[in-house]
């Protein structure tokens, strides 16, 4: 059998956004999505997932916007802002930072999540931030002690050898290298996550044509896609028109239709086992 998760990533980041991850998910193959609990859009986010019965993650956010916690020496400024994704993982790299202010952090957003009224299903990380320094044990540990078992496994799914150059490429060759041990980590601690991810060398280049050909190489197995659909939004410099082709490519009746003829098995987290 083969079956897929297909989660969206950054809902609560903008109405936009929110408004693609939930269309996707009414009248295309989204499965799930993943909240981000210091996003600009959060409290409308909780309330219209609540209202359409979305299985939610927790997208935990170590990079970017404001924290929930205060201050995190060596990681914030002093205002308790994340420094972007670059500098984040630097941060992280650096030995620098202590253990227990990350956790107190995370925390914070997995808190807010719950008190949204919310029961999220899963975690991982914005920017794949998991992988770096101590962030994925903190991450582990704040999982457990809240009851959730499933997270993300940041591997790409895809043949190296099919990966494209430049900076995406240097960011998937950093991937393969780092996910393996982030998945030793999880199952030691009893966390459950699919088998790979699929999609990551596809990043804002997903249109229907491609997304046909990644569901004719599914093979046996349960799999993660990730997505990023969404509206344009002019004031977010991440909702351009990838986002817009992505939405138009997860609901598109071809991508429907296939899905059904290869006999995939659409499922969430909560499913995972």
């Amino acid at each position: 059998m083969i079956r897929l998760i297909v989660n969206a990533d950054d809902l609560g980041s903008g109405r936009a956004t929110d408004r693609g991850i939930f269309h996707c998910f009414a009248r295309g193959i989204l499965t799930s999505a993943s909240l981000l609990a210091n996003g600009y859009s959060f409290a409308e986010a909780a309330r219209e997932a609540r209202t359409q019965a979305l299985p939610l993650g927790v997208h935990f956010n170590l990079a970017e916007g404001q924290g929930l916690s205060g201050p995190i020496p060596g990681l914030t400024n002093a205002a308790g802002e994340f420094p972007g994704k670059a500098s984040s993982r630097r941060a992280l790299l650096s030995g620098e930072i202590a253990t227990a202010d990350l956790e107190r952090e995370l925390t914070a957003q997995i808190s807010r999540v719950f008190d949204a009224g919310l029961l999220p299903d899963h975690a991982d990380a914005h920017q794949h931030v998991c992988l770096f320094g101590p962030a994925g044990p903190a991450m582990i540990r704040v999982l457990k002690q809240f009851g959730l078992h499933r997270v993300r496994l940041p591997m790409p799914a895809e043949p190296a050898d099919g990966d494209p150059g430049g900076e995406l490429g240097r960011e998937l060759k950093l991937y393969r290298a780092l996910a393996p041990n982030f998945q030793r980590i999880s199952q030691a601690a009893g966390l459950s996550t699919p088998d790979a991810l699929w999609g990551m060398p596809l990043l804002n280049r997903l249109d229907e044509h491609r997304l046909l050909a990644l569901l004719d190489q599914l093979p046996l197995g349960t799999w993660e896609l990730m997505v990023h659909p969404g509206h344009l939004d002019p004031l977010n410099p991440f909702s351009g028109p990838e986002r817009v082709r992505e939405q138009r490519a997860l609901c598109h009746p071809a991508v429907l239709r296939r899905i059904e003829e290869r006999g995939i098995k659409p499922i969430n987290f909560g499913e995972l086992g």
